[in-house]
């Protein structure tokens, strides 16, 4: 079974995540936490296919939880952003910085969708 990480702190936005996600692919395993200290200390444990993480949290941010991935842990997994801040040129910047992927909040469900089946494939039921 596919496992998805999510590392959002704003709680209604976990909810609603959580929920797309749920109707999205009702078959993968969801983990979620608040912030990205949390975050990393799982990735340190267990293993993940897919990882969905804000960028402005608390403990540790998103860019900081990428460095740690990428360069700390060497996993090789995709990190997708998702933000609020969504200016001109943010997601060039973003996937420059080594994010796999973009997405702006609100979070729209056909663009999770398909950034997911991107990553994970169309057949991950």
């Amino acid at each position: 079974m596919k496992k998805i990480l999510v590392a959002e702190d704003d709680e209604l936005n976990r909810m609603v995540i959580k929920e797309m996600l749920a109707l999205i692919v009702p078959n993968v395993n969801i983990e979620i936490v608040d912030n990205g200290l949390e975050a990393y200390l799982k990735l340190k444990e267990n293993s993940y296919d897919l990882i969905l993480t804000d960028i402005d949290m608390p403990k540790l941010d998103g860019r900081e939880l990428l460095k740690k991935v990428k360069g700390e842990l060497h996993l090789n997994i995709p990190i997708i952003c998702v933000t609020a801040f969504a200016v001109t040129g943010d997601k060039e910047r973003l996937l420059l910085e080594g994010f796999d992927d973009y997405l702006s909040k609100p979070i729209d469900m056909n663009k999770l969708g398909e950034v997911i089946r991107k990553f994970l494939g169309e057949n991950i039921d």
